[in-house]
């Protein structure tokens, strides 16, 4: 595969990956004012946060926006108009089995023996009787429900800081080391090695429309409502991390008898 490509599909990913995380977070305080029958989405003023480039993050946040309001988005709500639901739903079953590698490998990293297991046990089900992972019977005939994971995670049990934020050219609101997960789990995945180009790229095109295709819309409108666009959203993000680690927190001490925190 040429370099060339790889990077061109590592930006497509993590684009729609970091918008995605960006629209889907809200907290509480700060109140924006959201559209007529819709609640609204709330964000909270963040003290605790690192943004040592802030001018440059708010220039590099400002073209992406054009980006996001006249590529990205359109894109996205042409694949959701394109395809029901229920297409959706089985695409989105595949990709979620065939990424076995990326979940399991960061499972076994983290010592965490019965999660990896269990999602090896899902692969072989779905694969087989869920007709290559379009459908889900290990959840829905066995109660082995479908779990997420990443690198980001591994570091994260390690004791791994996100560093500090920054807003990355067509890749939106990251941190370091949301951004080196990425890298991580882009090498774990087998789609690249077991396809060729342009089959390659437009599969995991597809993948990562999937994840922000439902968050589409989201984005303009929390924009529209924001009186500091780049405040809100970088506020947003950081809420993502510290929900997403105070979760991590609350699950691992529920499961600590039977998975290592």
């Amino acid at each position: 595969m040429a370099y060339a490509s790889v990077i061109k599909i590592l930006l497509a990913g993590l684009l729609i990956a970091c918008l995605s995380g960006c629209a889907g977070h809200a907290q509480q305080a700060q109140t924006v004012t959201a559209p007529a029958g819709q609640p609204a989405p709330t964000v909270v003023a963040h003290r605790d946060y690192h943004d040592p480039l802030i001018r440059v993050n708010r220039a590099v946040f400002a073209f992406n926006d054009v980006v996001y309001r006249y590529a990205t988005i359109p894109i996205a709500e042409g694949y959701q108009w394109l395809l029901p639901q229920p297409v959706r739903t089985s695409i989105g079953n595949a990709f979620h089995n065939i990424k076995m590698p990326i979940r399991s490998i960061n499972y076994l990293a983290q010592g965490k023996a019965k999660a990896a297991g269990i999602d090896a046990i899902r692969f072989a089900i779905n694969t087989t009787v869920g007709l290559a992972g379009l459908f889900d019977p290990a959840a829905k005939w066995f109660s082995l429900e479908r779990s997420d994971n990443s690198f980001e995670q591994t570091v994260s049990r390690y004791g791994g800081g996100y560093g500090f934020y920054l807003v990355l050219p067509f890749l939106g609101p990251s941190d370091l080391r949301n951004g080196s997960a990425v890298i991580a789990d882009y090498l774990l995945n087998p789609i690249p090695y077991i396809t060729s180009q342009p089959d390659t790229s437009l599969i995991m095109t597809t993948d990562q429309l999937q994840s922000f295709g439902p968050q589409a819309s989201r984005y303009e409108k929390l924009r529209a409502e924001s009186d500091d666009p780049y405040l809100f959203f970088r506020n947003l993000y950081l809420q993502g991390v510290q929900r997403d680690a105070a979760y991590d927190h609350t699950n691992c001490e529920a499961n600590a008898e039977s998975e290592p925190c």
